[in-house]
């Protein structure tokens, strides 16, 4: 059977652990062929992965793309113009993560090793979830969110656009959290967070409420 080409749009941390992804998937089954790298990165290889160019490169291109950069803002930008030149997400599922065949995980999920998303769990595009992460039962999980290590969504809980929950963070049943909402580490949320709030400590009270910025250009 032959392998899918792919690419990881960026060479950041987040796209380094996306290469360990690949080779454990690959490692129980054969599935992948990584082509490389989409990076403004002047080196011609990282860790033994070919860098195949910035975003012009993309043009020339007949393969999946998975998402390496961690900022909303630019993850959104990055997947529009992967896809303006003809490329299609590809999700990625590690061996040892549960996902319910009677969940819906969108289009460009990254699911590292033993994350769980549970019966009848929802999630938008391009999600990421990190090492031990849950999504619990019929739970609505938006596009462009990050659940990082051990992160969880309660079940029945609504999670807007563009939400990053920082490591062991916690969304009790039943809330909603806004669009472009940050979730403080170890943050166990017992109210419904507004859109741009910040919110941090347990249980977890606002920090600010803003629009997040672009971050780093991680690419």
């Amino acid at each position: 059977m032959a392998l899918q080409d792919i690419v990881i749009i960026g060479s950041g941390g987040l796209a380094r652990q996306i290469v360990g992804l690949v080779e454990d998937i690959n490692d129980n089954r054969a599935t992948y062929n990584l082509l490389g790298f989409i990076s403004k990165d002047p080196q011609d290889e990282i860790d033994g992965v070919p860098v195949l160019g910035d975003d012009d490169r993309l043009a020339s291109l007949r393969a999946g793309y998975v998402l390496g950069v961690e900022d909303p803002a630019l993850r959104r930008l990055l997947a529009a113009r992967a896809e303006d030149n003809g490329l299609n997400p590809v999700s990625l599922v590690h061996p040892t993560a549960r996902v319910d065949r009677r969940s819906r995980p969108g289009p460009g999920a990254v699911i590292f090793e033993g994350a769980n998303v549970v019966y009848g769990a929802r999630t938008g595009w391009h999600i990421i979830m990190n090492l031990g992460s849950i999504a619990s039962h019929d739970c609505v999980i938006g596009d462009f969110v990050e659940l990082t290590s051990n992160a969880t969504v309660g079940a029945r809980v609504q999670v807007g656009d563009d939400v990053m929950m920082g490591m062991s963070s916690v969304i009790l049943n039943d809330l909603s959290v806004g669009s472009g909402a940050t979730i403080g580490a170890g943050a166990v949320v017992t109210r419904n967070v507004e859109p741009g709030e910040c919110v941090v400590g347990v249980p977890a009270r606002p920090l600010r409420k803003a629009a997040r910025q672009g971050g780093s250009d991680d690419r």
